[in-house]
C-alpha cells in the first residue's frame, strides 16, 4: 500500500495511526500542498486535500474514514467487531474526532485570544461529550486500543504540542481527556506516525508570530 498525502495533514496521520497500530507495510508519499501533482488531482475528487491510498491491487481510495475501515478489514486482527451498533457506535466516536481536525486547525490559527476563545467554543461539545463517555481508561474501551483510539490521536496529539510549546493546554478543563491523550501518547503512536519534520513543520505553521498562540511561545513558565 502507498498512501499520498500532505506532511502535516491530521487525516493522513489518522490512517498511518492504523497502518502502524497494525505493523502494516506501507510506504508515504508527501506532497507539496501548493503544487499538487494533476494525477493527485484526477484520483481525488476532493482534489487532493486529504490523504489518498493506492491499494496493492492499485486501486485508489479517498476519505480518512473510509480508508481506515478498509484498513481495519484487509490488515490484521480487526479493531471494529462486535455487534453491528458496537461497530456503528465506535465508527461514530472516531468520526467525531475526524470530523473536528479541520476545527481545531482553524483554532490553532486564531490570529488574537478573543478569536481562539471564540473558535475553542466550536470545540467544547465534543470535549464534554467526550469527557462524560470516557471511564476508567487506559483507553476509550478500558486496555485495548479501539478505532476510536486511533482516530482520537491526531487531534490529542496536537493539543499536546500546543501545551509542550506554549503551556496553553485546551484539555485544562477535562481531566479524563488528558489521561486519556497521556496513555495515548505512551503508546508512541503519535511519533511513528509522522515525518521526522513534523514537528518543525507544525510549528512553523501554526505557532509563528501570526498566530496568538505562536505568540506564547517563551512566554510561560514551566
Amino acid at each position: 500500500m502507498k498512501l499520498i498525502s500532505l506532511k502535516i495533514c491530521p487525516y493522513v496521520q489518522q490512517v498511518r495511526v492504523l497502518l502502524e497500530a497494525k505493523n502494516a507495510r506501507y510506504e508515504v508519499e508527501h506532497i507539496d500542498g501548493g503544487n499538487r501533482p494533476q494525477w493527485l488531482m484526477n484520483a481525488s475528487p476532493d482534489g487532493g486535500e486529504g490523504p489518498l491510498l493506492i491499494t496493492d491491487e492499485g486501486e485508489h481510495l479517498f476519505q480518512s474514514d473510509t480508508i481506515v475501515e478498509y484498513i481495519d478489514d484487509v490488515v490484521g486482527d480487526p479493531l471494529l467487531t462486535g455487534s453491528p451498533l458496537t461497530i456503528a457506535r465506535d465508527k461514530a466516536w472516531g468520526r467525531l474526532a475526524s470530523d473536528n481536525y479541520l476545527v481545531q486547525c482553524s483554532t490553532q490559527r486564531s490570529p488574537d485570544e478573543a478569536t481562539l476563545k471564540e473558535r475553542l467554543e466550536d470545540l467544547m461539545p465534543i470535549c464534554q461529550a467526550t469527557e462524560r463517555q470516557l471511564k476508567d481508561g487506559p483507553y476509550f474501551h478500558g486496555s485495548g486500543l479501539s478505532m476510536v483510539d486511533i482516530s482520537w490521536i491526531p487531534l490529542l496529539h496536537r493539543t499536546a504540542l500546543i501545551e509542550k510549546y506554549t503551556r496553553y493546554d485546551f484539555l485544562a478543563a477535562y481531566p479524563k481527556l488528558m489521561d486519556w491523550r497521556h496513555a495515548l501518547l505512551d503508546t508512541g503512536l503519535q511519533s511513528t506516525s509522522v515525518s521526522e519534520d513534523f514537528e518543525a513543520l507544525f510549528r512553523g505553521f501554526y505557532l509563528n508570530k501570526e498566530t496568538y498562540l505562536g505568540r506564547l511561545v517563551g512566554t510561560r513558565s514551566s
